[in-house]
């Protein structure tokens, strides 16, 4: 396996790594492996936490040591993980560019779970981010989910407490569903982050999240679901979400339909900065624009301030659902209809994520980064020619 040293037998190395997990997660890891069956699955009597915030009742030298024994044998998945957000949570940058202006514990506490969410992040909580550790290792036990035919039937050399909850929505909900903090201080409920309540109103609530995130990778023995968690920062992933078709209704009129592809959520989900752009605009000669019409799709926000603080609430929300979304956009191209028809139309639309919006204005907002999930031109229209329409 990747990331293995050459001279050492891989038996010894999975007895070191064992001897580590006694040491770190005490009496319930120091039991023979034997004794703890990798195929049964928990009794239904245990109430197992599952991964979170901080804290986590360790320090981060004791996570990152523990993390290490996960990497040394799990090379593939290892690499995956290296390669993900989950991994870039406490360096992202854009995070520290938002953290930097709000350096809020409860931010922290998602972003660098390894540590105290009061304190400053240590270099080894920040390189972990959201660790093997942190999903996997929660209290006494090493969590997995059951046991598949695809997953096979080989014996780990340490125990394992097999979950079906850790397969489902819960194992993600307490780190992609929480209320503003300020709030939350109060007793109130308003959900800053609805991801795991959109999923149960979605059409899919059967669906875990791993099903799209962790899709599997690999084959036979080496099968196993990827720890790349493709999302919101994936080109690949966000293009394959949504499907557009345009048509010009009219002269200086465009009508796009949005139809998401199996998403057990609203499109886009997630922090209060990301949002569709859905544009049209009529093209003059020399390429130049001479009416454009935009739209951001999005939960809108207003901001009260109170004291030291700015509370938003959601003013509307018109993101993307199941059902297909129609959104119309009139261009400015004056009374003459005869001209605007002679005119070529280019239609975007873009899964874009804003800096820090402190604004009410969509076109305040600092732009982060976008992709592309669509475009196309709807020609000028001919006398007596129908409308024409682009899948």
């Amino acid at each position: 396996m990747n990331g293995e040293p050459k001279n050492e037998p891989r038996a010894n190395r999975a007895r070191a790594g064992f001897l580590l997990w006694a040491a770190l997660l005490g009496p319930v890891a120091c039991g023979e492996p034997s004794r703890v069956p990798a195929a049964a699955p928990a009794a239904p009597a245990l109430q197992l936490a599952m991964p979170g915030p901080a804290p986590r009742g360790r320090e981060a030298a004791t996570a990152s040591a523990l993390n290490a024994t996960c990497t040394g044998c799990h090379g593939e998945i290892a690499a995956e993980w290296r390669a993900s957000f989950h991994a870039q949570a406490q360096r992202d940058a854009a995070y520290q560019r938002a953290f930097a202006l709000e350096p809020l514990p409860f931010c922290q506490g998602c972003h660098a779970p390894e540590t105290d969410a009061n304190r400053p992040v240590p270099e080894l909580a920040a390189d972990l981010g959201v660790g093997c550790v942190t999903c996997h290792v929660v209290g006494e036990h090493l969590l997995a989910s059951p046991r598949s035919a695809e997953t096979g039937s080989g014996t780990p050399p340490h125990p394992v407490t097999r979950s079906s909850e850790f397969a489902s929505v819960g194992a993600c909900a307490r780190c992609h569903q929480f209320a503003f903090p300020d709030l939350a201080a109060r007793g109130q409920s308003a959900l800053m982050q609805a991801t795991v309540h959109e999923h149960a109103q979605s059409g899919l609530p059967e669906l875990p999240c791993a099903s799209c995130h962790m899709p599997r990778v690999g084959s036979g023995a080496n099968q196993h679901r990827s720890h790349a968690f493709p999302g919101g920062h994936d080109p690949g992933f966000v293009k394959g979400a949504l499907r557009v078709r345009a048509e010009r209704t009219a002269a200086n009129r465009v009508l796009l339909v949005l139809q998401t592809e199996r998403v057990g959520h609203a499109f886009p989900t997630g922090d209060l900065f990301r949002r569709l752009e859905v544009s049209a605009e009529a093209i003059g000669e020399d390429y130049q624009t001479v009416g454009l019409a935009r739209r951001y799709l999005s939960r809108h926000w207003s901001e009260k301030q109170q004291l030291t603080r700015v509370v938003r609430q959601v003013k509307r929300d018109d993101r993307v659902r199941q059902t297909a979304q129609e959104v119309e956009l009139e261009l400015p191209l004056g009374a003459d209809g005869s001209a605007a028809a002679a005119l070529p139309i280019v239609w975007r639309v873009a899964y874009q994520r804003v800096e820090h919006p402190r604004s009410e204005a969509d076109e305040d907002s600092v732009l982060d980064g976008e992709i592309e999930i669509a475009s196309g031109t709807l020609p000028p229209l001919s006398k007596g020619e129908p409308d024409h329409v682009h899948p």
